[in-house]
């Protein structure tokens, strides 16, 4: 391992606040600078409900100069807030940049793991490292595993990860006890799609893929943001060493929702999350990953039809209309902020 004082290389912590979220953030603070060789924490403080700044010097004045707030005067979204972020910290010529959502707790030399692996593997641009989110991301437990896991990228076609093929091959397989139930952790397996949270950039990644997609505003722009990396021909490992526990679970993982009876998460939160992860993911694969187009309508049509008869058993049928609209606007490539979804977030 590194020795801490020996690094040479700039590494800045980045994250995005919103809200009343200081209980989660307050203990954020302190587990980043716990990592030793991190230099700054750059915060965009996406329209807090509470003075930040305030917070932050009351409860961490040592670190005043070690914290960087960006005050922004609406919520520009996870899109807005880390593009912002992620640009601050490129500015101030970090060779590294570590990005966490405020409610990602980094576990001990969880930044240092990172820096270490990469070196010790030679990693080139445009790549990237990830840390291991064992409370959350299901589907990267899994891989942590050594199961096999299927990307967007992996089913060209497909309307909102729904493919007819991957349904008909799914149904030839018996049923199989989840690996990660008994198989130890991999010391690093390769993902085709990371979220924020837990994202180790170095500069010349950035280089070569920009910063997040201000327009996608919600959801998915990590998706979109990450799959740039292997347009161009690089990879991200997930580092299962480097741990960030999350804090809270996300809406659409919430054990509360998914174990109704009849329960679809879209139809369960049939609001403006619904809209914008089904609006933005939507045009995501439609840009990127539909090929034949007349087979991606044909996925579209039987899985729209499929949530309709869910929303008819629930009587979802108002959120149901709010997926229609998402899926309308993301084909027509009508991005933004939709004023009709307009809500605190």
């Amino acid at each position: 391992m590194i020795d801490p004082s020996a690094v040479q290389h700039k590494i800045i912590v980045v994250t995005v606040t919103y809200g009343d979220r200081w209980h989660h953030l307050a203990q954020v603070i302190p587990a980043v600078f716990q990592q030793q060789i991190v230099e700054a924490l750059v915060i965009v403080d996406n329209a807090s409900s509470y003075d930040l700044q305030a917070k932050i010097s009351a409860t961490f004045p040592t670190h005043l100069d070690d914290i960087i707030v960006l005050t922004q005067h609406e919520n520009t979204g996870s899109s807005g807030g880390f593009s912002l972020g992620i640009k601050k910290a490129y500015e101030l010529q970090a060779d590294f940049i570590y990005v966490i959502d405020d409610d990602n707790l980094p576990e001990d030399e969880a930044v240092l793991l990172l820096y270490h692996t990469w070196n010790q593997l030679n990693c080139t641009e445009p790549s990237a490292l990830l840390s291991f989110r064992y409370r959350n991301l299901p589907n990267l437990q899994k891989a942590a595993h050594g199961e096999e896991i299927r990307y967007f990228h992996d089913k060209p076609n497909s309307f909102l990860g729904f493919s007819i093929g991957s349904l008909l091959k799914k149904y030839k397989k018996k049923a199989a006890k989840s690996i990660g139930q008994s198989t130890a952790l991999l010391p690093q397996v390769k993902i085709q799609q990371a979220p924020y949270g837990g994202l180790f950039l170095p500069k010349g990644t950035i280089e070569h893929i920009g910063f997040p997609n201000e327009q996608l505003y919600l959801y998915a722009d990590d998706t979109e943001y990450t799959y740039r990396i292997i347009q161009q021909g690089g990879e991200i490992l997930m580092i299962t060493a480097s741990k960030l526990c999350d804090l809270e679970t996300s809406w659409w993982s919430d054990a509360n929702t998914l174990k109704k009876k009849w329960s679809v998460p879209l139809l369960e939160e049939g609001g403006f999350k619904a809209y914008y992860s089904t609006r933005n993911l939507t045009w995501f694969l439609w840009r990127n990953l539909s090929p034949n187009p007349v087979l991606f309508f044909l996925n579209g049509f039987i899985y729209l039809g499929f949530l309709f008869l869910m929303a008819l058993v629930s009587q979802k049928l108002h959120a149901y209309s709010i997926i229609l609209l998402a899926v309308k606007d993301g084909i027509s490539g009508k991005l933004g902020k939709n004023p009709k979804m307009e809500k605190r977030v």
